[in-house]
């Protein structure tokens, strides 16, 4: 089942999102599998919001615990909250945004 992953995270801002996004996926045309979409965006009052949906949990963990932990722990980054929620519907246009 498809979830939504929010990702929330004080003491981040566009830089470092930037720099672990560029770590993690220097080819935009080869998303890690089972990743459908991605938004990122700044949080309030600080920090930084990243909201992923994934085809599965399993497909999430595998690129938290295979990729994405490594590169943070690798640049020091600050920790973030994690909250996922099965999602009953989606609908994703042809021509993202």
């Amino acid at each position: 089942m498809a979830v939504l992953v929010q990702n929330t995270g004080a003491g981040w801002d566009r830089e470092l999102y930037q720099t672990l996004h560029d770590r993690v996926l220097p080819d935009v045309t080869k998303p890690p599998a089972g990743l459908i979409s991605h938004a990122a965006m700044p949080g309030d009052p600080d920090g930084w919001v990243v909201i992923d949906v994934w085809e599965s949990t399993e497909d999430y963990q595998r690129f938290l615990e295979d990729v994405l932990i490594p590169a943070s722990q690798e640049l020091g980054t600050p920790q973030f909250d994690t909250k996922i929620v099965e999602i009953y519907n989606l609908m994703v246009p042809p021509h993202p945004i």
